[in-house]
């Protein structure tokens, strides 16, 4: 067994960023790992290579899963046999385009390339597999209410049921109070065209090295968080490109972390977005014990239902975010494929393909013409190599049949939950609004990515859809890394046709990238996933373009609990409009002439108008020219709390740097592809 070269583990009031090495990971505790899908490589982050028929198994299973009552018609014979004719008459080129990633190796613009179609995937046995892994998945569904959707080596949870009437209704108020207080000056998010509107987006007043102010201390807490804190800490040093001397663009960490090697701009040395800090409480709830970064701590109401989202999240996030320990992986769902590595995959092997040389002859081919390549100039068959260039033209692979259906111990083994296992969390917390009006009637589909850079230490999501309202359907994508290194195979140079097309993958030069499947982010629905998969959200149009529509949702990032990040607690609220309201809101005109008219010019810099504070610019009581010069020497925009002005200059730099960090990403994801050509 490999072992973990460990660090040494962190002190207190010390943080990746703050007094430690930026790029420090925390797998000091007993070898354990939380693993992410940034970079390829990373332990615990790969699936296997799935068949195209296992993929399609899961892609099956997961739309019966959509269909009313599926936890009690299962059961029933009857359903359960239409089910397997339904499945029998799927049309087989769409399912086929869902599992098999067709990309063009030049140019833009090019011919795209893929494996040969497969002429039919799924059989009988196949569906009959299903239906009993489903009843496996009712039992589990009924007792948890959860539903491992999409599950080989990783799981995604989707559940219709879990968030209760109650919840829902409490978030759809607090999604129309946000809104209602925006109203006049809608947060629209950069280059969306004034199609998403940001409620609460920790893009927004993020940590700033070289800006931001901290304490080393989690002293920040949620009621107390503007009137004792706000603007208050040391400013956090500006951080260097913290990448050791020789080496270029990229920074060579412990192949356990994440990957062999990583790219300078997987971590960010300007920014961060920042968690807020949950206890888990002895009576099963939980408590926000410092601000949601961009939520008023005035909405008490909001985060307390908040809280309770993130409540019944942890359940979704113990069902599917994994971790690894000593090399082992512990996972409260499937960690493997359904079906066994062929034996003997080697095209060489008949048996592998359909029909048999022996049993074929040229009349097999129809309307493909062979004659040229399989007769003599006097007419006669050739039954020899050319022959067998013609059956390999015309032959079909032997798919794997489904094995014996063995039921997966679904569920956290005692004293792995996250409760059980921690005294609190750090999560992250969005919410938003895809707004569409006739006149820009279709948000487009967003690009493969993970969750965060790998400086925020995210390793599950939560999802859940909120309201929809006159959209179609949507849906979000996910596919895996799988392993490049596949020198265990046991075929012959060149002999992996077979493989390619029943793994619907090019295994020399092909991505080593696994699809799952998709999803449907309907109304309702909670869904919680691994920062392990990549994941892309498809196109959210108008169904009735004649009239608006609109999506809203809520995302919560759950962060490494075993690597503590700079968060709310160390950074008191940045924005300077809190601060001004806070310390000057019950100022009135008369009040105002008291205040230092030089005071009142520079607090009020950048920020919506207040009347006091104008007024007090205007004829407030004047300062000696000597003060009025310390005032400014001392007290300049940079030492004040940060207006929206600037925090939304940040907010584009801060898009810009993870725009190239996806495109750097992006790059690694592709360019690491099979080569079996030294077989």
């Amino acid at each position: 067994m490999f072992s973990i070269n460990k660090p040494d583990p962190p002190t207190v009031g010390c943080y990746p960023g703050l007094g430690m090495n930026l790029r420090y990971h925390n797998y000091h505790h007993e070898g354990e790992i939380y693993p992410t899908a940034i970079h390829y490589n990373s332990v615990g982050a790969e699936s296997d290579m799935l068949l195209v028929r296992e993929a399609a198994m899961m892609i099956v299973m997961n739309q019966l899963t959509d269909k009313p009552d599926w936890h009690v018609k299962v059961f029933d014979e009857l359903i359960a046999e239409k089910w397997i004719q339904e499945g029998l008459a799927l049309p087989v080129d769409p399912l086929y385009d869902e599992i098999v990633q067709h990309r063009n190796p030049g140019w833009r613009g090019g011919p795209v390339y893929g494996p040969d179609r497969l002429k039919h995937i799924l059989d009988r046995g196949c569906l009959e597999y299903c239906i009993k892994e489903l009843r496996v998945k009712a039992k589990f569904f009924e007792k948890t209410g959860l539903i491992p959707a999409l599950d080989a080596n990783a799981t995604v949870i989707k559940s219709d049921t879990f968030i209760d009437n109650t919840l829902h209704e409490r978030l759809l108020r607090a999604f129309a109070k946000l809104k209602e207080e925006q109203k006049d000056n809608p947060d629209w998010h950069p280059r969306t065209n004034d199609m998403v509107q940001n409620l609460v987006h920790p893009s927004l007043y993020p940590l700033v090295y070289g800006r931001s102010r901290v304490f080393r201390d989690e002293v920040v807490g949620v009621e107390d968080a503007v009137d004792k804190w706000s603007g208050k800490g040391e400013v956090i040093p500006k951080k260097p490109a913290d990448v050791p001397s020789g080496y270029d663009n990229r920074y060579h960490i412990n192949y356990a972390v994440n990957g062999s090697d990583s790219h300078k701009h997987f971590w960010s040395d300007a920014y961060q977005w920042l968690p807020s800090n949950v206890k888990l409480m002895d009576d099963g709830s939980v408590k926000l014990t410092s601000y949601i970064n961009n939520l008023h701590p005035k909405h008490s109401d909001i985060y307390e239902t908040v809280e309770k989202l993130i409540e019944r999240a942890l359940p979704a996030w113990d069902h599917s975010v994994s971790f690894v320990r000593d090399w082992d992986i512990v996972s409260a769902g499937r960690t493997k494929a359904r079906f066994p590595r062929p034996e003997n995959p080697d095209d060489e092997n008949e048996a592998n393909w359909t029909p048999k040389i022996d049993e074929w002859t040229p009349d097999d081919a129809g309307e493909v013409e062979y004659e040229d390549v399989i007769r003599d100039e006097d007419g006669d068959l050739i039954y020899d190599t050319r022959k067998k260039a013609a059956w390999e033209e015309f032959r079909e692979p032997v798919q794997p049949e489904a094995p014996e259906f063995k039921a997966w111990d679904y569920g956290v083994k005692p004293g792995e939950s996250l409760r059980e296992r921690f005294k609190d969390l750090q999560v992250i917390v969005k919410m938003a609004s895809i707004e569409l009006t006739p006149d820009m009637p279709a948000f487009p589909a967003g690009g493969w990515h993970v969750e965060g850079q790998m400086n925020e230490h995210i390793v599950g999501t939560a999802l859940y859809y909120l309201d929809s309202e006159n959209v179609k359907p949507s849906y979000l994508q996910f596919r895996m890394q799988t392993d490049y290194y596949q020198e265990d195979w046991n075929v012959g140079q060149d002999a992996f046709g077979w493989m390619e097309r029943v793994y619907g993958t090019h295994l020399r030069g092909g991505d080593c990238l696994q699809r799952y499947g998709k999803i449907e982010t309907k109304q309702g629905r909670l869904l919680a996933f691994p920062n392990v998969f990549h994941h892309r959200v498809s196109p959210v149009e108008l169904d009735d373009v004649s009239r608006p529509g609109h999506r809203r949702f809520i995302a919560l990032w759950l962060v490494d609990p075993r690597t503590r990040v700079i968060n709310t607690g160390n950074v008191p609220p940045q924005q300077k409009s809190w601060w001004v309201e806070s310390a000057f809101g019950g100022m009135d005109e008369e009040s105002a002439k008291n205040v230092p008219n030089a005071v009142a010019k520079l607090v009020s810099g950048g920020e919506r108008e207040h009347a006091g504070l104008k007024a007090a610019a205007e004829s407030g009581n004047p300062l000696p020219e000597e003060l009025v010069n310390m005032v400014q020497t001392e007290a300049d925009e940079a030492t004040m709390p940060m207006s929206l002005e600037e925090a939304k200059e940040h907010r584009l730099k801060l898009m810009n740097e993870r725009t190239s960090y996806q495109r750097d990403a992006e790059q690694s994801w592709s360019g690491i592809q099979y080569s079996f050509c030294e077989h």
